[in-house]
């Protein structure tokens, strides 16, 4: 996570300067004196002037790390004492600290127009300069800062927390997605460089709790249980698979997905928010960025989480995604009419009958109609408000 140094606020420089000095209180989590994470024997720290060496040590640390990986993101030349110092002032530096040792880091600051533009919202916390002491990684300090993060927005009043990560990471906007970042939109920072917006929200209460994250090869085996016939698989993949499900035609599936700004397909695996483990699939297809539309397509639910409000949470996060995050004009799908349960959650989501493709599939030596939906923009913002 990349960014200049953008002021803050007035009124959250105040905030700031209350926090630091006292004057608000934090919950017996996130005291002054340091903050548990879910790691034993770790502290989450406000750092200030003193600790300059520390954050310098684990910013270089992190960028030669990156350049040995060939991650073109941070270098280590453009950490130097002079904009450490600066870091002081216009944002919250935080340390993750195991007895005397820094072994971690990232800040706060309260306005990020570099990298959201017309997004930009001071209400919000923005999080930049996570890094990890090469030491430890792998052991889960990253996941317990983020977490840490989320927290401390709601403490300072924030609406909730922001960051922005590079867009052609998949793995690691992935990884983001799963721990319950939303995606917000993309932004080109020029000489080709894109980075990709993420919000922390909690998902409307009656919804249930289930994340969308980039669909990943160690998903496969889930998709192949859930396609035990040939008829099955054709209900939720239409024509697009054959049976039986293997390994080849998913590789061939998602190459090329996931890359927000440019691929004509994102491809969802649905996560349960509470177990972590994956319930359904959903893409987003045939997306036309000069037109502005595109196509919910390949659309499964676990059987035993159907009915249980996941199909609809999933359709809804994905709506989400192409009318405010992407900010295209028209979604469209296709329903085989013998299909009434997914049917009652695309119109319920909003989707408006357009029309029949008569006779267009052949189960079980029967045709059957294929119903198209579609819904526009002003009209699931009207639904949304």
């Amino acid at each position: 996570m990349q960014s200049l140094r953008p002021s803050c606020s007035p009124i959250q420089m105040q905030k700031y300067r209350d926090l630091k000095g006292g004057k608000i209180e934090m919950d017996d989590n996130q005291s002054t004196a340091g903050a548990a994470s879910p790691i034993e024997g770790i502290q989450i720290i406000r750092a200030d002037q003193e600790h300059a060496v520390d954050v310098l040590r684990l910013l270089k640390g992190a960028a030669q790390w990156m350049l040995s990986c060939g991650i073109k993101q941070w270098n280590p030349e453009q950490f130097t004492e002079q904009a450490i110092a600066g870091y002081f002032v216009d944002r919250q530096v935080y340390l993750a600290v195991d007895g005397t040792e820094a072994v971690g880091m990232f800040t706060l600051q309260f306005s990020d127009l570099q990298y959201w533009g017309d997004l930009n919202d001071e209400s919000y916390a923005y999080l930049h300069r996570l890094a990890v002491d090469v030491t430890r990684r792998g052991q889960g300090l990253g996941e317990a800062m983020l977490q840490f993060a989320v927290r401390q927005a709601r403490v300072l009043g924030c609406k909730a927390l922001r960051f922005d990560t590079v867009a052609h990471n998949i793995k690691l906007n992935r990884y983001y997605q799963g721990l319950g970042f939303h995606y917000k939109g993309t932004r080109d920072m020029g000489a080709g460089r894109l980075v990709n917006l993420y919000e922390h929200f909690e998902q409307a209460r009656g919804h249930a709790k289930v994340l969308l994250r980039y669909i990943s090869p160690a998903d496969f085996e889930q998709l192949k249980r859930w396609s035990p016939s040939a008829e099955y698989l054709k209900q939720w993949a239409g024509p697009s698979f054959r049976y039986p499900l293997d390994e080849e035609q998913l590789k061939h599936y998602i190459e090329g997905s996931n890359h927000s700004a440019e691929s004509e397909s994102l491809i969802y695996s649905a996560v349960h928010s509470a177990t972590g483990q994956v319930i359904g699939h959903i893409s987003l297809s045939a997306i036309d960025r000069e037109n502005h539309s595109a196509r919910i397509s390949r659309v499964m639910v676990d059987p035993e989480f159907q009915g249980r409000g996941a199909g609809t949470a999933m359709v809804k996060e994905v709506l989400r995604i192409s009318f405010d995050a992407l900010r295209l004009h028209r979604i469209s799908l296709g329903v085989f009419e013998y299909n009434t349960a997914a049917l009652k959650i695309y119109e319920a989501c909003g989707f408006r009958r357009e029309g029949n493709k008569r006779e267009s599939a052949l189960f079980n030596g029967q045709y059957v109609d294929c119903i198209e939906l579609s819904l526009l923009d002003r009209e699931w913002r009207g639904d949304a408000t």
